[in-house]
């Protein structure tokens, strides 16, 4: 089988909101290693994670709940984000 375009690029996935996790899922769907960040709460403007869009929308992706308001979740993150090539976040403003 050959190897998708973006194979060799890490995407870390802070996205809440459909427009960013559907941006990140097309880089998923061409190979990318996505890393979907989520919270322990669930806080995303997204249907249930159990419903059928969520599963589309995240399709391809690992995942990973961390705390990032806890010192030691953002520790995590921080390393993770060391290296990772992507970041992509569509947080509200504030």
């Amino acid at each position: 089988m050959s190897k998708l375009p973006l194979f060799r690029f890490t995407v870390i996935d802070l996205t809440r909101a459909r427009s960013g996790a559907t941006a990140v899922r097309q880089l998923a769907d061409w190979g990318a290693d996505v890393l979907k960040i989520e919270s322990p709460r669930d806080d995303s403007d997204i249907s249930s994670r159990h419903g059928s869009d969520f599963q589309n929308l995240h399709r391809n992706k690992r995942s990973l709940t961390l705390n990032l308001k806890d010192p030691e979740g953002l520790a995590i993150f921080k390393r993770l984000a060391e290296r990772a090539d992507v970041l992509v976040e569509n947080y509200r403003p504030a």
